[in-house]
């Protein structure tokens, strides 16, 4: 007598053996969070392998870039006077990098750029353009020195949707002449991770990245291939959300990249938290990728010179592009 073998459990366990499949190919394609709906879709979106930037730069001009937060150099209640032993060693330690272009933030009124300015001037480095903005913190703002021209700048909408808040220190964004290349550069300094009554500031810190994102997303979908440096504090980490938002997405031509860099100690931390006493990375340079090509990684590096303490409780950034 014949015996026919149930055929249900095999086809139970090829239905099982395709969803694993498939689960995982989605699982791999999930880069980073979903954007919201509203991001702009343009030829940013495309793939970096389908729409390589333009290289045709043999004449790009070499410089110097920097960011800092000089730790309050401003006037406020808030915060104790900046001391002159302070302000000298945030000099030697810009001086030092030998910087074409600055990008400052926690800096007070156009006046302290200007005496950074002058201070630097004497040390030997003169940069005779100033931008400076801000936004609703009437305190803290942002400011850029450079050695090459403002070719212009443009002042973003501070104000945060779906929020009743607007940007603390606003987004900068200004575009020099490099030798004849225009390099834009978008400066944030996002709010800080000290807690506050009145909303969460870790969401208010994503909405601001998400904010700064989108503005960064119709810059590039204009032009794709455009060289820009977002720069600043970003107040978190590499892999948060927030961080991760001013990036974008990755593997397209509008993903900006980390520049990886390291002080004389091979350690990559940026910011000392003495309340905790914590050290992290939190002040970056990204970079589009009509840039990524130029940028001297073996000049790149985070300042540590003696003295970084006295200046500020974050270390200077410097990228070198040639």
């Amino acid at each position: 007598m014949s015996t026919r073998r149930n055929p249900a459990p095999v086809v139970f366990a090829l239905i099982v053996a395709v969803a694993a499949v498939i689960s995982w190919q989605c699982f791999r394609s999930v880069e980073t969070p979903p954007w919201d709906k509203s991001t702009p879709t343009s030829s940013i979106q495309k793939s970096v392998d389908e729409t390589p930037p333009d290289t045709d730069q043999a004449d790009f001009t070499p410089f110097t870039f920097i960011t800092y937060n000089v730790k309050n150099w401003l006037v406020s209640y808030q915060a104790p006077v900046k001391s002159a032993e302070s302000k000298a060693a945030i000099i030697k330690l810009l001086a030092s990098g030998k910087p074409d272009v600055i990008g400052l933030c926690e800096i007070g009124s156009e006046n302290d750029v200007k005496e950074i300015q002058a201070m630097l001037k004497v040390a030997g480095f003169d940069l005779p353009h100033i931008y400076y903005t801000g936004g609703e913190d009437l305190v803290r703002h942002l400011a850029i020195i450079s050695r090459f021209p403002i070719l212009s700048s443009e002042l973003p909408d501070r104000k945060l949707r779906e929020h009743k808040q607007s940007m603390q220190r606003g987004i900068l964004d200004a575009t020099l002449d490099v030798g004849g290349h225009p390099v834009r550069f978008i400066g944030l300094h996002l709010k800080s991770k000290r807690t506050v009554p009145d909303f969460d500031q870790a969401t208010i810190r994503l909405a601001e990245a998400q904010h700064a994102r989108q503005h960064i997303d119709g810059i590039l979908a204009a032009a794709p291939t455009a060289a820009l440096v977002a720069y600043g504090d970003f107040n978190d980490t590499t892999r948060s959300l927030s961080t991760r938002a001013i990036n974008g997405k990755y593997r397209t031509l509008g993903y900006l990249s980390h520049v990886h860099v390291k002080d004389s100690r091979g350690e990559t931390w940026t910011h000392h938290y003495a309340v905790e006493d914590s050290y992290t990375r939190i002040d970056f340079v990204t970079i589009s990728a009509g840039l990524r090509r130029h940028v001297k990684k073996d000049e790149s590096r985070i300042i540590d010179d003696p003295d970084w303490e006295i200046a500020s409780d974050h270390r200077p950034v410097l990228v070198r592009f040639e």
